[in-house]
């Protein structure tokens, strides 16, 4: 009788997996604890055991595939004495039906009716919530509130249409009528550029495409959800840091000189980011390594 091996689920919230790698090929011999497959997660790539003895009758999903179904059928063993052949086409007859699949049929389907009457009420108060909300900065919203005008008539010239402090100085200027004409052309602010946009800004040949791994594709996934679903606010915060950059115009002027083939250069030359990093506090260890590559400055 032929052995099935399906796509096993290597965590709890596992529903599809890449093949990454087949470790064995059709006519190899097999004993439990054999590794046979590396599965790529959301999370890591794993090696997979066989669990049973055989020899490997079929591969039914080839190495590289990606959105393998947890129980999904990739591979056929044939036990001892039974003919490969046989056993690769009585396991692929017989891999229809499933009880597995048919289950989930049937719960789906009270899913699929209860979504209706839910859409509904998620539906009514969205088209309100986005007309009334407002992107502008917390000074923006302070000076419009002093000077009396209504945020919703303005247009912003921020990232991504943002009212800030120099939309609302205008407005008050003018009355607030070039800002309430200029509302209607906020509107295609947010241009979204396609794969093929951005690579055309390239020449061809001149880059390498590298398809994303279960974990970064999870990382991206789970980051438009957190920022679709998750409120976010920003905050800004003037500096004056002339005494700073005057100690680091000193230091780098006060650098050795080190010899290259391009000539002498100095051995190093401080960001404004270095002198922030260097009175953080000693508890983060990659500041410590972040500081201490190349030659030491001199504090």
């Amino acid at each position: 009788m032929p052995i099935k091996v399906t796509m096993p689920a290597l965590s709890p919230t596992m529903e599809e997996g890449n093949l990454a790698k087949w470790m064995v090929k059709e006519g190899d011999s097999v004993a439990p604890g054999d590794v046979i497959a590396e599965i790529e997660t959301d999370k890591a790539t794993m090696e997979v055991e066989a669990v049973d003895e055989g020899t490997v009758a079929k591969l039914v999903v080839p190495e590289g595939t990606e959105g393998v179904k947890v129980n999904a059928l990739i591979a056929v063993l044939a036990e001892e004495g039974e003919d490969a052949g046989a056993a690769a086409k009585a396991a692929e007859g017989g891999s229809d039906p499933e009880p597995e699949p048919k289950s989930e049929s049937k719960l789906e389907k009270p899913a699929k009716e209860e979504a209706p009457e839910a859409k509904p009420a998620e539906a009514k108060p969205a088209p309100s919530g986005d007309g009334e909300r407002v992107f502008a900065s917390p000074l923006a919203r302070r000076l419009a509130k002093e000077a009396g005008l209504d945020l919703a008539a303005l247009s912003g010239s921020g990232p991504k249409g943002r009212i800030v402090k120099a939309d609302v100085e205008a407005a008050g200027k003018d009355g607030g009528a070039k800002a309430a004409a200029a509302a209607p052309s906020a509107a295609p602010v947010q241009p979204a550029m396609s794969d093929d946009q951005v690579m055309k800004l390239f020449e061809e040949g001149s880059y390498e495409l590298i398809p994303h791994d279960s974990m970064r594709k999870t990382i991206a996934r789970r980051l438009v959800e957190a920022k679709s679903t998750i409120p976010h606010f920003y905050l800004t915060l003037d500096c004056e840091i002339d005494a700073l950059l005057a100690l680091r115009k000193q230091l780098n002027e006060a650098a050795p000189k080190v010899k290259t083939e391009d000539g002498e250069k100095p051995a190093y030359k401080l960001s404004v980011n270095d002198m922030v990093i260097k009175p953080t506090p000693r508890r983060l260890p990659w500041c410590r390594r972040r500081m201490s590559r190349g030659p030491r400055a001199p504090w």
